[in-house]
């Protein structure tokens, strides 16, 4: 019974963590490219909510695609806006996931 505890604690603790992009990947496609990033940990709702809230009232120039869920976000972006997409990803993430324990 008590690791179940220690494994609920545990967990409990590292949704307070500020998730980041643990894994970064990058493909071509056509003329542009598919970036794909893995979470360090799956988003709680409203960390979700809020990175969508933040990408849109601040989209960025010249993507086509964009998909978020709690454990990726993928974009296709021309060549010339990867770096800054990885850039404001970072960004919006700090931001999305630092008050994560006061917005659950």
């Amino acid at each position: 019974m008590s690791l179940a505890v220690s494994d609920i604690v545990r967990d409990m603790r590292k949704g307070r963590v500020p998730a980041r992009i643990e894994t970064k990947s990058v493909f071509d496609v056509h003329t542009s490219r598919l970036g794909i990033g893995i979470f360090s940990r799956p988003l709680l709702d409203a960390e979700c909510r809020k990175f969508r809230r933040a990408w849109e009232m601040e989209p960025l120039p010249g993507f086509d695609e964009f998909e978020l869920d709690r454990e990726r976000i993928s974009f296709v972006a021309p060549v010339e806006n990867v770096p800054v997409a990885w850039k404001s990803i970072d960004r919006m993430l700090a931001l999305a996931t630092q008050d994560a324990k006061k917005a659950s």
